[in-house]
């Protein structure tokens, strides 16, 4: 029994997060005695020490789970398994070995998903678990319970459509159809009516570009920062609106903070807030770098707050928004016939929708790495939600019709590599994976020199590769594509269309397997593939950031005078 005045104490330090304290006024209680509340608040403590060791990793992990066993059926015992789930996935991928917490995680989710299957947090907490364990089938579910239900959570309903992409679940049709009744669930703010806006009181024309993505290594920020430094600066002013954590020590930021005429650290606004201020510095164009990667930021666009609104790069898939006019793609990303599936206006820029600013090293012309080696090597470093079942199932059987052939791939910090593993076991290739930790690759030249042991890259689907694609090409690796049915599955033959290559695009699994077979086994061929990726690179459109930006000035123009 915990007398009351002890029991105050260890409240009030738990709320002044004295974790320490905590934790010492605690530490002769035994475990018997410490009710499901009390798990918590010493699980949530050992979590956060500074000095955090493994076993108290392992004892804030037991912690929760006695919480929710002592008392499932109540607040305390469901926020044990909230805290595990929590807790676990964040955890696991730096100490996989108690992974084995998040299994039991699931099974203490299924004893009790009847009692909570309409509960946001609930559902948030299954979509991460079964997020991070790969288990498709269970985040389709999960996302089906999200989108029939009326929760208002903008995050939870932008997770379950952005869920979408990475799978062929639905149609084009579908992908519209479920965003626009999504809009319902964005709040209308309190703004001004642009009518009131004195637009013409500058001589430029204001572009303002917002997103939570302006930082180090980021893959929005290599094909942006070249972007905004070749724009027409006699025509515009540059706003960036910055969602996330300012951070004068990231080069990246400072640099492109340097590139605008104006800089604006936005992410403890709220969105009315962040509205007003838009407003008031007069953007005409306000270009949207997140889409559904941040839904609870579209109600700034639902709300209509600049003449001109539009969808580039982050996101490529329709908001399902009507106060969203443009969104840039190329004729390679969506057929005029299909433009009816986007609410968008689609605007084609000439070549291509992105070009990437390159890298702060010279290239130069790598040699094949099986050339001299008994061992094939397939790679892909893709975020390994982009590894469909379709994708493991295609993969594994080239890794059967190639004898001595491996497949690197690298970690994300968001999925659990044993869970990718086992999907390989099914197909008896696990033993020819190779997993790379992305926490090994602290550099940006770590991460590239990788591809210096790749013979031949495989692009995901229908969830393609955009940024590991500009990568590998740019270290001289052939990447296989195939062919899509949207924006968003179509980014990989964009690429490798205006590279000139056509003979990497593949129009069907069956055509990919052959494909990788058939290059895997005429190592002159490979080898001169990559001698001509070398030659052809810099004079495409990939890289040339100073037509593309010319392109995009041209293409913002006509927006703002239409």
């Amino acid at each position: 029994m915990i007398d009351d005045e002890l029991k105050k104490k260890i409240i009030n330090s738990f709320k002044d997060n004295r974790f320490s304290n905590v934790l010492e006024l605690t530490e002769k209680i035994g475990i018997e005695d410490r009710p499901a509340g009390l798990e918590n608040i010493i699980g949530i403590s050992k979590y956060n020490k500074k000095d955090l060791t493994l076993k108290d990793l392992q004892d804030a992990f037991l912690c929760f789970e006695r919480a929710f066993l002592k008392d499932k059926n109540s607040i305390h015992g469901f926020n044990g398994l909230l805290n595990l789930i929590k807790t676990g996935t964040k955890a696991c991928h730096v100490v996989n070995r108690f992974s084995e917490f998040l299994q039991k995680a699931v099974e203490y989710y299924f004893s009790i998903e009847k009692d909570y299957e309409n509960n946001e947090e609930f559902l948030a907490a299954g979509h991460k678990l079964f997020s991070y364990l790969l288990d498709y089938d269970r985040l389709k579910e999960i996302s089906k319970k999200i989108l029939d239900s009326d929760l208002r959570s903008k995050y939870l309903r932008g997770a379950a459509i952005f869920e979408n992409n990475y799978d062929k679940i639905w149609s084009q049709s579908d992908h519209l159809n479920f965003a626009f009744k999504n809009s319902k669930y964005f709040s209308k703010l309190q703004i001004k009516d642009l009518d009131q806006i004195d637009y013409e009181a500058d001589s430029k024309i204001n572009l303002g570009f917002i997103s939570p993505d302006f930082k180090r290594n980021h893959s929005t920020t290599f094909f942006l920062k070249d972007t905004i430094k070749n724009l027409n600066k006699s025509k515009f002013k540059i706003s960036i609106f910055s969602i996330t954590k300012k951070n004068t020590k990231d080069q990246t930021q400072n640099e492109l903070r340097n590139l605008s005429d104006a800089w604006f650290d936005v992410n403890d606004f709220n969105n009315q807030k962040l509205a007003e201020l838009i407003q008031n510095e007069r953007i005409n164009i306000l270009i949207d770098l997140m889409g559904y990667t941040r839904a609870e930021r579209l109600e700034l666009f639902h709300s209509r707050i600049a003449p001109k609104q539009v969808s580039w790069l982050a996101y490529c898939n329709t908001s399902g928004l009507d106060e969203m006019d443009f969104l840039i793609a190329d004729d390679n990303l969506i057929l005029d016939s299909e433009e009816k599936f986007y609410s968008e206006k689609i605007i084609k820029l000439p070549h291509i929708w992105n070009a990437h600013s390159g890298f702060s090293f010279t290239r130069k012309l790598n040699e094949l790495p099986s050339l001299n080696k008994n061992t094939f090597t397939f790679g892909s470093l893709n975020n390994f939600r982009k590894i469909s079942n379709d994708v493991v199932e295609t993969w594994s059987k080239i890794l059967h019709e190639v004898p001595n052939s491996k497949l690197i791939l690298k970690s994300s910090t968001a999925c659990d590599n044993g869970s990718l593993l086992n999907k390989f076991k099914k197909f008896k290739v696990d033993h020819k994976i190779e997993i790379l930790r992305k926490l090994d690759f602290f550099k940006k030249e770590d991460h590239l020199k990788v591809y210096n042991r790749i013979d031949l890259c495989l692009d995901t689907f229908p969830y393609n590769g955009v940024t590991t694609t500009f990568e590998a090409l740019w270290m001289n690796v052939p990447v296989l594509v195939m062919k899509g049915y949207n924006f968003n599955s179509r980014c990989g033959e964009s690429i490798i269309k205006n590279l000139g290559i056509n003979g990497l695009i593949s129009d069907s699994k069956e055509n990919y397997i052959i494909n990788a077979i058939k290059l895997s086994n005429d190592k002159n061929a490979l080898t001169n593939l990559r001698k001509n990726i070398f030659e052809k690179l810099m004079q495409s459109p990939l890289f040339d950031t100073k037509e593309f930006s010319k392109n995009f000035s041209e293409t913002l123009l006509r927006i703002h005078n239409s």
